[in-house]
């Protein structure tokens, strides 16, 4: 894809080649004072507290770019970064606790661009991990869906599949993480049985593959009582899938769609541009050039775009644009989990000024905060950091910061314990919406004490944490300029 050059680009590589001629700069001043105007005893101590080189490198790489962009770049600690001998847990230190909870720094840039445009190695399956009971350290992986087109998909895993082996070892919460993350290794199903889990048969060789995994997972239209529902599972804002994206909406309209369905259950964010994209296929006509979210930044950047004398008057503004595509409707029904975030959020918070959308589910995770990809224009190394460098904003400006999205229909991700497939009327949430908008009984009884008593058995309050380390780059929910990102 072609890199288009955005202002706000423009800005992150001057002051980013700034910050490095400044570091080159000081580096040479140091190396040509002469040793005979050094105390030797002073030399002696600098040269015991003083770091790795390449280290030191990092470090200045992370403070100088996180002085100039980051969010809360006015509170960030005072640390002396040439006695930081571990770049990553530097970097850590410098975030805004408890507020940021999402920049992250990783030293495989290369990878981090690829996992952005869709590309990772991956078997093509996502996983829910969850305690097998309240005392137990067990694990079990159910699946919450699969990529098509996939080694998972391929090997005929499907959701709600429950993994409880890898190898032949039984996955708990100490080797959950290593037991996962194989790229080669055969699968044992099982079933829970009286509380305990029993194997199927037979195991089911996979291996992980570098694969391109197509945030569109699903979806479908279901004709049903004067209603044509539209239904579409969207697990990521890629970038590089929006005409993936505008096909599926574009597809919804030929058929006549009067009901617009988005699962964003186990979207985790992604491209603001994105979001856009499809927040302007979804707000009603007439709605084009009305603002979408506005976008603020720290004091030092604001500034500097301010004094760009070919800064547009609406910079900041993120706005509508007109899509042949649009469905032209007034209500949007949204589907959500904790895991639904960031870019997930804005499409709700985003489009609430201008039309009816019904949350059902469960609180969002509640991140309104966006970040860029920072890393080495000079390629000296690999290492990138994804520092929160802007707050979003709707056109009401009436976002509660302290919490996630709060549903208007309550309704927990119990799909392990119902029948269905992603878009299928007989699915959980599905069924639930089918009901909600046609009017009919709801199909399924959560009152049912046996289905409740399964659920909460398994620490829900405690489980997130093991999806967390699974899914490092997903939970921390990034949300990127695309334009800016590629080198």
């Amino acid at each position: 894809m072609k890199k288009m050059k955005h202002p706000i680009y423009l800005l992150l590589i001057s002051i980013l080649s700034i910050a490095f001629l400044t570091y080159c700069s000081d580096d040479e001043n140091n190396t040509v004072v002469p040793k005979t105007e050094l105390n030797p005893n002073e030399e002696e101590e600098e040269n015991e507290s003083s770091i790795d080189g390449d280290v030191l490198m990092i470090n200045n790489f992370i403070k100088e770019n996180m002085e100039i962009y980051y969010f809360w770049n006015e509170e960030l600690p005072d640390i002396d970064q040439e006695k930081e001998e571990d770049s990553e847990e530097y970097f850590y230190k410098l975030l805004k606790d408890p507020e940021d909870r999402w920049s992250f720094i990783t030293d495989d840039y290369p990878a981090l661009v690829k996992y952005f445009s869709g590309i990772e190695k991956s078997t093509g399956y996502s996983l829910q991990l969850m305690y097998l009971n309240s005392t137990s350290n067990q694990v079990i992986a159910v699946i919450e869906y699969v990529h098509p087109d996939t080694p998972a998909e391929e090997a005929g895993l499907k959701r709600g599949d429950i993994i409880i082996k890898i190898d032949g070892q039984l996955i708990n919460d100490e080797n959950y993480s290593d037991l996962l993350a194989r790229t080669s290794f055969e699968i044992t199903l099982g079933e829970i049985v009286g509380g305990n889990t029993s194997d199927l048969e037979p195991t089911i060789p996979i291996q992980a593959m570098e694969i391109n995994l197509n945030p569109i997972v699903k979806t479908n239209i279901i004709d049903t009582l004067g209603h044509k529902i539209g239904y579409l599972a969207y697990t990521s804002f890629v970038f590089d899938y929006n005409d993936d994206l505008e096909a599926v909406i574009q597809e919804f309209k030929q058929a006549g769609v009067t009901d617009m369905v988005l699962d964003l259950r186990y979207n985790g964010g992604g491209s603001v541009a994105t979001a856009e994209l499809l927040g302007s296929m979804l707000v009603p006509t007439g709605n084009a050039g009305n603002v979408f979210i506005e976008t603020v930044y720290n004091t030092v950047v604001t500034n500097s775009l301010n004094q760009d004398p070919d800064l547009p008057d609406d910079f900041f503004l993120r706005k509508f644009t007109e899509h042949e595509s649009n469905l032209n409707l007034d209500k949007l029904y949204v589907f959500t989990t904790e895991s639904t975030a960031s870019a997930s959020e804005m499409i709700i918070y985003g489009l609430e000024p201008y039309m009816d959308v019904v949350q059902i589910g469960t609180q969002t995770h509640g991140k309104y905060y966006g970040s860029i990809t920072l890393y080495d224009e000079e390629e000296k190394h690999d290492w990138a950091i994804q520092p929160i460098v802007l707050r979003s904003i709707n056109a009401e400006d009436n976002i509660d910061y302290t919490q996630g999205l709060i549903p208007e229909v309550v309704l927990n991700d119990y799909f392990y314990n119902y029948p269905g497939d992603l878009g299928d009327p007989e699915e959980l949430f599905m069924a639930k919406v089918i009901s909600v908008i046609t009017g009919e009984p709801f199909i399924y009884d959560q009152s049912d004490e046996q289905s409740i008593a399964k659920s909460a058995s398994r620490q829900f309050k405690k489980a997130p944490g093991l999806r967390e380390k699974l899914y490092p780059l997903r939970n921390r929910m990034w949300v990127d300029f695309p334009e800016a990102m590629k080198p």
